[in-house]
Order: C-alpha cells, then sequence, then structure tokens
C-alpha cells in the first residue's frame, strides 16, 4: 500500500500531462504517426477548427499527406501554408516543388478533399513551426513542432501545446506577415 504521501506526488505528475505536449518518438515506434495524428486530429476537431494555418518553413509537397490524413476529418476546412521552399539546394529543384504543389493544390480542389488550400511562399525568414487555428478563442488549438513536419516521427524533437491567448495572436500576426509579403503558389491563370 502506499502512503497518501506517494499518491499525491503521483495525482499531481498525472494531473499536468498533456497528449499533444510529447516527444512523439519516445512514446511510440512505428505507431507514433499515427497516434499522433490522431491526437492532432481530435484537438482540431474537438474545437471546431474550421481554418487553420500550418507554418514550416520546409514544408514539402510530399508534406501534404499528412496534412490531407491530419486534417481532412472535418468537413469545410479551409488550410493554409507558409513555407520558404527552403529545401532545395537550387532553381531548378525550386521550380520543381512549386510544380508539384501546384498540381497537389489542382488534385486537393478537384477532390474537394478542403473547402480551400493555399500555400504560400514567405519572403521574410521564419524558422519555428506551428499548427494554428485561426479561430482565435480561449482553447483554440496551438502546437509549436520541433521540427519539420517531414522529420517529426524521423528524429527525437517535440510538439508543444501552446495555451497563451498573447502568443497565438503573435503567430497570427506572423502568418499575416508572411503572406502579405510572400507568393501564394497557384497555376498561372488565377493571375498570380
Amino acid at each position: 500500500m502506499s502512503s497518501w504521501k506517494e499518491r499525491k506526488k503521483q495525482l499531481s505528475t498525472s494531473l499536468d500531462y498533456d497528449p499533444l505536449t510529447t516527444i512523439p518518438m519516445i512514446e511510440g515506434g512505428s505507431s507514433a504517426l499515427t497516434v499522433m495524428q490522431g491526437r492532432i486530429r481530435n484537438e482540431f476537431d474537438r474545437q471546431g477548427c474550421k481554418r487553420i494555418t500550418i507554418i514550416d518553413q520546409y514544408f514539402l509537397p510530399s508534406d501534404i499527406d499528412f496534412i490531407i490524413h491530419t486534417f481532412a476529418s472535418l468537413r469545410g476546412r479551409k488550410i493554409r501554408v507558409v513555407t520558404k521552399l527552403a529545401d532545395p539546394k537550387s532553381d531548378v529543384q525550386k521550380q520543381t516543388h512549386e510544380s508539384n504543389f501546384k498540381e497537389a493544390i489542382k488534385q486537393i480542389e478537384k477532390k474537394g478533399i478542403f473547402s480551400e488550400f493555399r500555400v504560400y511562399k514567405a519572403n521574410i525568414p521564419i524558422h519555428d513551426r506551428y499548427f494554428i487555428s485561426e479561430d482565435l478563442s480561449t482553447n483554440s488549438p496551438c502546437l509549436s513542432l520541433g521540427t519539420s513536419i517531414n522529420m517529426l516521427f524521423q528524429s527525437y524533437s517535440c510538439i508543444v501545446k501552446i495555451e497563451n491567448n498573447s502568443f497565438k495572436r503573435q503567430i497570427m500576426k506572423l502568418a499575416d506577415l508572411c503572406v502579405q509579403g510572400g507568393n501564394e503558389i497557384r497555376e498561372q491563370e488565377d493571375g498570380r
């Protein structure tokens, strides 16, 4: 039998547990991706978040599949991605990534996966990575990622749930600055 003091310590330790503040690779082995996608999806769905911004300087066309599996669960959802296309080593690779983004966006729109899916190439330096609900409220989800989506379940990095509303507003200002000063990646016929 444990003493009240030990039980109290155990309770206080478990009370601050949040499944969205974690290092996924420590928790999970091969199921970490599926488990974390489910946790992230549930958090954004539970709050009914219709507009989500993803900030990740190294976001690649191949990361779109992760976004679909994580966020396509709620009908009418709008996704905005801010990236630097920073991974390519040459202009040719950047053009290839832009082409791949355009094709992926076209397929998403054709299939009606999201009501809107926009990718912006930021022209200002960005480093940190976030998933944030644009439907800012006291409980709106905001996650800080310790690495880019393409490395999230391949290296020991963190996911931290941010609850400070003032900081959430700062992240949204950053996203808006990136969009205002950047270029949307779309087909030429859209006039961009």
